[in-house]
């Protein structure tokens, strides 16, 4: 049984702490934060060991993989340093706030020869991958034109407000949609240029940013997120797949959120499914493959290399906001 380090008790550790409660081929065994009750309450449901010093975590627990649920500016700096101790990591999204962080934690997994995966959990989502689904099986012809939506209020829970800094959080463009950056690469191949606008004021609270992708296929996609709606309301996201012979739908606000949609000559058929399922929790699943990917020494399901390609995405974008230019990648 694996035994894993859990760094970072925040929102996304605690949501990686209940996946791996149900994983029978683990066991978290330590949980680190810097915030002492964060950590206490962690390792009080898990029945492991807290601490609020990397370093003594590092010294004292017996691990195998670190799971890295820190603030983006800091994955690099304890990624690297637990690769160098022969540690598997996964990562939380997004691998890094730049492309050089980026290389260099990838440079240091394979010369230390570790697995290392970063946590884009949309390819896991059950209602991502049923219309991944159905365009591989040809329901709606070939994807043609994508629109996605991932859009809140401003993340205000976060330690020390390290959202609100955009040299540590990287804005909506590299923290949310970024989720979908990674989705569409994945399942519709490499984008080759960006244009990109940002709405407000340029502090992240106010920041909505719109990007459309062309791909190397001829496909476009229209690309939104938004940290700048009212605070209360409700995070939403939303995809429409249109293809030469059909769409798809989705809207996270629905009961049941998948749509599909088939053209004739004559009318249009429609079809809806719920294809949740409480045993399929997508952090559970990403979870899950890394560490079959650890445990059996194969290429991990999420590889670094496509972390890094919706990263220049990301990166793209923000460029192309700020220069009011078409960004060719």
């Amino acid at each position: 049984m694996l035994r894993i380090a859990l760094l970072g008790c925040g929102t996304m550790g605690s949501t990686h702490a209940h996946a791996y409660t149900s994983l029978g081929e683990a066991k978290v065994v330590a949980v680190c934060d810097i915030r002492l009750e964060k950590a206490e309450a962690l390792a009080s449901l898990l029945g492991c060991v807290a601490y609020t010093s990397y370093e003594a975590m590092k010294e004292k627990a017996d691990y195998e993989v670190l799971d890295v649920c820190l603030p983006t500016y800091l994955h690099c700096r304890y990624a690297t340093d637990a690769m160098q101790d022969g540690k598997h990591v996964f990562c939380e999204k997004p691998i890094a706030l730049n492309l050089e962080d980026a290389d260099l934690m990838v440079e240091t997994a394979k010369e230390y020869g570790v697995t290392f995966s970063v946590g884009h959990v949309l390819r896991f989502f059950p209602q991502y991958q049923a219309a991944v689904a159905q365009i591989k099986a040809g329901r709606i012809g070939t994807p043609a034109l994508l629109r996605t939506t991932r859009n809140q209020a401003f993340p205000g829970w976060s330690w020390e407000n390290w959202y609100q800094d955009i040299t540590k959080s990287g804005g909506p463009e590299v923290d949310l949609a970024i989720h979908d950056y990674d989705w569409l690469l994945y399942n519709f191949g490499s984008v080759k240029r960006v244009y990109a606008k940002n709405l407000g004021t340029g502090h992240p609270k106010q920041m909505h940013t719109l990007a459309i992708l062309r791909f190397a296929s001829g496909a476009m996609a229209h690309v939104e997120a938004s940290w700048a709606l009212p605070k209360g309301i409700e995070f939403r996201t939303t995809f429409e797949l249109v293809g030469t012979d059909g769409q798809l739908c989705y809207d996270s606000s629905r009961d049941c959120p998948l749509k599909t949609q088939l053209g004739s000559d004559e009318e249009a058929s429609l079809f809806y499914d719920n294809p949740l399922s409480d045993e399929m929790n997508p952090y559970r699943a990403e979870l899950k493959a890394f560490l079959h990917a650890v445990e059996h020494k194969t290429e991990p399901v999420v590889t670094a290399a496509e972390a890094i390609a919706a990263l220049q995405v990301a990166l793209a974008a923000k460029e192309s906001a700020h220069s009011g230019k078409v960004v060719h990648l």
